[in-house]
Formats: structure tokens, C-alpha cells, sequence
């Protein structure tokens, strides 16, 4: 083992104590810290680790608030349009001159319940990180958007002569957001790790 010089850090052989160079006092060399297989992987692991986790993203955000919110906005609909259509006095002789609306306004409010019980399972599913959720919220998505095709065409069946262009703008912002919501659940990374229980 060979020690040092304390002033010229000259390398002297061992048992010598004065350095040949300067003269100086002579030490033990500093040890070299070397990196064990167990203190790399301690530091490597958190960084591999985190490496892996994905961005989050705020299209998960985005779908957690319209999942909370959908119900809301649907009970809504039944109670504040719906019912009072199908059995407020008020609105009763434009149902007798226009007989298939009824039907429409059962047919509203049978597909906005299933949907507020669909969306409460949905919500359960996304705040527990089920792994069905992806596929569930995608048959959630594709029945709201043919419920509302079904239910644009029944309107404009109805009333052939009303102007019922507004019908078509729920309708054409839904399939933007379907069109842009089912290839992210198919194919995010975010969406495969944190539904995977």
C-alpha cells in the first residue's frame, strides 16, 4: 500500500515517512469512494421508477369532472323539462295535437336514467381504477352519442317544418368529443397504468 505526501501529494512507498521530493510529512491515502451494486440500484431505482410513470394527463382530469357532472346535468333534464312536459296541465293540449312527442319525452327520460345509473357506475369505476373502465366508458360514450342521433331524428321527424338546426350542434360537438375520447382510452399509456387492477 502506498501512502502520500501531505504537501506535494508525491506517492511514497510504505514505512517511509518523509516525502523525497519536499521533504513533507507523509499520510494513509484518502480512500476512493467506489459505487457498490446495492448503492447504484438504491439511486437507480427511484430514478427508473420514475422514469416509467407517465405524465399526467389532463384528458383525465377532463373526463373525471364530465363524469360528476353528467348525472347532474341529466336529472336535470328529467326533472326540470321532461316531467313537466309529459304531465304539467299547461303542456298537455300540444301532446294530444302532436301524439308521438309523449313517446319521445318517455323515451328521454328511460335513456337519461339509464344513463345517470351508467355514469354513477362509471364514476366508481374511474375513482377505484377498475381495469373495465376504458372499455365501459367507451360503450358509456357511443350509447350517449346514439341517443342523441336517435333522438335528432325523432325531433326532426316530428316537426318537419320547425327549424331544428340548433339540435344539430349538441350533436356535432358530441361526435368531435367521441371522435377525440375513444382512440385516447384505446391507445394511452396513461390510461393502461392507471387502470390496471
Amino acid at each position: 500500500m502506498s501512502f502520500m505526501c501531505k504537501r506535494c501529494g508525491l506517492h511514497v512507498p510504505e514505512g517511509v515517512r518523509t516525502c523525497s521530493m519536499c521533504g513533507g510529512a507523509v499520510s494513509a491515502p484518502q480512500p476512493v469512494p467506489t459505487t457498490t451494486s446495492a448503492t447504484s440500484s438504491t439511486f437507480a431505482a427511484p430514478i427508473s421508477a420514475a422514469s416509467r410513470q407517465p405524465v399526467p394527463s389532463k384528458w383525465l382530469f377532463v373526463i373525471g369532472i364530465s363524469l360528476v357532472v353528467s348525472p347532474l346535468l341529466r336529472l336535470n333534464a328529467i326533472v326540470s323539462f321532461e316531467v313537466p312536459r309529459l304531465y304539467g296541465e299547461s303542456f298537455q293540449p300540444f301532446l294530444s295535437s302532436h301524439p308521438g312527442y309523449s313517446s319521445l319525452l318517455y323515451f328521454r327520460v328511460a335513456m337519461n336514467t339509464l344513463l345517470i345509473v351508467s355514469a354513477l357506475c362509471l364514476n366508481f369505476f374511474f375513482y377505484t381504477r377498475r381495469k373495465f373502465f376504458p372499455p365501459m366508458m367507451i360503450a358509456y360514450v357511443a350509447t350517449t352519442f346514439l341517443f342523441l342521433l336517435a333522438d335528432t331524428g325523432a325531433v326532426n321527424s316530428l316537426f318537419p317544418d320547425a327549424s331544428t338546426g340548433r339540435g344539430f350542434i349538441p350533436l356535432l360537438r358530441y361526435f368531435i368529443w367521441t371522435g377525440a375520447l375513444i382512440p385516447y382510452l384505446l391507445t394511452s399509456e396513461q390510461i393502461k397504468s392507471r387502470f390496471s387492477r
